[in-house]
């Protein structure tokens, strides 16, 4: 199916869903909000502070749906389901905490949409240079983060339909498959995705490889197929006819302000001053990686150094490691002679395996079988006639 009208019906269907079972949500968070929050107040001694912070959750519309839904609308199932994750909420996000500018996310202006009216957000994937244990915390931040910014949209939107879920473009250009974390990746899929269920409509995966494409010829064997039906390889002439030029910015072929004159403003206004801890790790992420956020692509456009790596400062593009390297720019031509001959070098590395497997088989078969046999003492005796 096209993936314009598979995401449109997709869309389509969650909207409908969700108008459909909007009482059932409503007397859920009636049920949670008078019942079940007050015998979770009273086991975890809270105070009025932390049933405060609880409520407004399960005044959460649309997070409650996604809840409801992930559970097939059955209502006992949520409410188990959903009392687990506030206890989780207090283990793992209390105190709330202001906005951490993520290194690398960029959330699209609010008026910028998909074809559906769904926000974007741009994630640059890099690798994990430290131990898994020490992303964690931040994920689940970027996570509630994910989940805030919805919120807000929707208590701040004129639209008749409420926004339910994000597009994300997932840039892999600096990921090495060397630097990837399984069982982080495990993690993100089984224990962080069910606590905020739904959020991501679509990943369109941009700037990829080969290499790449292995990885995920794998992981989708273990995904189930709605996952797998979300995530769609996307060159840059198929980004921009989806999205338009006026909805993506200038680095992915778009109309609107390249990705480093973006700043990334709070969502909403945090409760508690940031901890050192996670401002620590930020610190130390942005640190570990080789290319900031102004980086341009030696294949850009925009980039008046074409075949180097530059970046900007101050607005001016220089180059990013002060001269014209041979390496970057050897680079860069083979990164070019790969997409311009990708095609026909996969292809040829397919056909060579098969030519000489099937050369094998037919010896085999001239040797083994009667009727092989036949034809090649006939070829012999035509020979020494």
């Amino acid at each position: 199916m096209d993936t314009r009208l598979l995401l449109q019906a997709n869309c389509d269907r969650l909207l409908e869903q969700y108008e459909a079972n909007m009482k059932v949500v409503r007397e859920l968070q009636s049920t949670l909000i008078e019942d079940v929050l007050p015998s979770l107040a009273d086991e975890l001694a809270l105070d009025s502070e932390q049933i405060a912070w609880a409520n407004q959750y399960l005044e959460d519309s649309q997070t409650i749906f996604q809840l409801l839904r992930r559970e097939n609308f059955t209502r006992s199932f949520a409410m188990e389901s959903i009392r687990k994750n506030l206890l989780w909420r207090f283990k793992k996000l209390w105190p709330p905490e202001p906005e951490l500018p993520l290194t690398r996310v960029y959330f699209l202006p609010a008026d910028v949409r998909d074809p559906f009216g769904r926000p974007i957000i741009i994630i640059q994937a890099i690798g994990f240079k430290n131990s898994s244990d020490t992303y964690i915390p931040l994920l689940i931040r970027a996570m509630e983060q994910f989940r805030l910014r919805l919120k807000t949209l929707n208590d701040t939107s004129d639209q008749g339909f409420p926004v339910l879920q994000y597009i994300v473009l997932f840039d892999v250009k600096d990921l090495s498959v060397q630097n990837l974390s399984v069982d982080l990746i495990s993690w993100v899929l089984r224990d962080l995705v069910p606590r905020f269920p739904g959020m991501l409509a679509a990943v369109f995966i941009v700037n990829s490889s080969w290499a790449h494409s292995g990885m995920w010829n794998i992981a989708k064997r273990v995904l189930p197929a709605s996952a797998v039906s979300r995530v769609f390889f996307s060159s840059p002439k198929e980004l921009v006819a989806f999205f338009t030029p006026a909805s993506l910015p200038k680095d992915y072929g778009g109309s609107i302000p390249p990705l480093y004159s973006l700043a990334s403003r709070p969502a909403t206004p945090g409760s508690a001053s940031s901890s050192p801890e996670l401002t620590k790790l930020h610190s130390d992420i942005g640190a570990s990686t080789s290319l900031s956020p102004a980086h341009i692509s030696p294949t850009s456009l925009l980039n008046p150094f074409f075949g180097y790596p530059a970046s900007m400062a101050r607005g001016s593009p220089l180059l990013q490691h002060g001269r014209r390297r041979k390496r970057d720019l050897l680079h860069t031509l083979a990164v070019l002679f790969w997409l311009r001959w990708r095609r026909l070098i996969t292809t040829c590395l397919w056909l060579i395996p098969l030519v000489l497997a099937g050369r094998l088989w037919f010896r085999k078969w001239l040797l083994l079988s009667p009727s092989g046999a036949f034809l090649l003492r006939n070829w012999w005796e035509s020979l020494t006639m």
